[in-house]
C-alpha cells in the first residue's frame, strides 16, 4: 500500500471525531521524505507526515534518523506538543511494524 493511500485511510478514520465550534486545521504536513519537490527540508530514506483533521493530530511514521526528523520539525515550525483544540489528545503516533526506515525518528 502506498504512503498516499495510507494517509487517506488515516484521514478518513480521523474524520469520525467530534465536531468543534472553533476552526481546526485540515492538512497533511510532510515532515520527512526521500523524494518530492525541492525544499528547505533535509531528505533521507524514510517517511513522516503529520495529519491534522477532525480535531485530531496523527503522526504517521517518524523517518529514518531522529536528528533529521527533529531538524525538519523545527524548520517547518510544527509543534508536536500542542493539542488542537486543547481538549483533544496531543498526537497519536503510528508506525508500520517491521519498517525500519520509517520509525528511526522515534526514540526507543
Amino acid at each position: 500500500m502506498t504512503n498516499a493511500r495510507i494517509i487517506v485511510l488515516l484521514v478518513l478514520a480521523a474524520a469520525g471525531g467530534p465536531a468543534y465550534t472553533q476552526e481546526v486545521p485540515r492538512r497533511i504536513t510532510i515532515i520527512y521524505d526521500a523524494f518530492g519537490k525541492p525544499s528547505g527540508l533535509e531528505r533521507d530514506w524514510g517517511f513522516a507526515a503529520l495529519v491534522e483533521y477532525g480535531g485530531k493530530r496523527i503522526l504517521f511514521d517518524t523517518g529514518n534518523n531522529v536528528g533529521i526528523f527533529e531538524r525538519n520539525v523545527e524548520r517547518l515550525g510544527v509543534d508536536l506538543t500542542r493539542s488542537m483544540p486543547p481538549s483533544c489528545p496531543i498526537v497519536t503516533a503510528i508506525t508500520r511494524p517491521g519498517c525500519h526506515c520509517c520509525c528511526g525518528g522515534m526514540p526507543a
